[in-house]
């Protein structure tokens, strides 16, 4: 395969840069040390994670994803926003700005990916420390009417909804549909 994709480098003009390219293992063996390969000449890395359109996976016996970043990322948004609104001294401004403006962190690639309980309940728990930043609580019952009442569900359902919501739109497509209703995970 890697034969291939150097075959049609060189008939394209298309150069491979072996710094940026790396191997990675998942599955049983996903430890193992195999034999160097090789993509246009030179060895290619291997390498215990990837990033792959914005969604960093590790490598381990089964798909896994870690959200280390994710969670960087979060809260670097929400100490911005949440600096900047404290002047303003409006805590619905500062919900609504965690709202648009760091939720799609976390439920980003959400609907395609498999988190596990545990990981999903971690990203949940981020939301739950951003409101008890903004609102100075620390009482779990008062975060789950906080987010009653500014609407923000749980991780959970907002992972659920999305997935039903892709899978949908899947189905709705003529190529997709036909394959899609004969599984049965529908």
């Amino acid at each position: 395969m890697l034969d291939i994709c150097t075959n049609f480098g060189v008939e394209y003009d298309v150069i491979v840069n072996n710094s940026k390219s790396g191997i990675m293992r998942i599955g049983p063996r996903y430890n193992v040390v195999c034999a160097p390969l090789q993509l246009a000449g030179k060895c290619l890395q291997f390498v215990e994670s990837i990033k792959y359109l914005g969604v960093h996976i590790v490598a381990n016996r089964k798909f896994k994803c870690t959200f280390e970043e994710v969670k960087s990322k979060f809260f670097r948004v929400f100490n911005c926003i949440y600096a900047k609104s404290k002047a303003a001294n409006s805590e619905i401004v500062t919900v609504e700005l965690l709202k648009y403006y760091c939720l799609p962190y976390i439920t980003y690639a959400c609907e395609a990916g498999s988190f596990s309980k545990t990981d999903i309940n971690k990203l949940d728990n981020l939301i739950n420390r951003a409101l008890c930043k903004i609102f100075n609580i620390s009482n779990c019952d008062n975060v789950i009417y906080v987010r009653t009442q500014f609407g923000i569900p749980s991780l959970c359902d907002i992972v659920e909804r999305r997935r039903q919501t892709f899978i949908n739109n899947l189905i709705d497509l003529h190529h997709f549909g036909p394959v899609l209703k004969s599984t049965v995970w529908l």
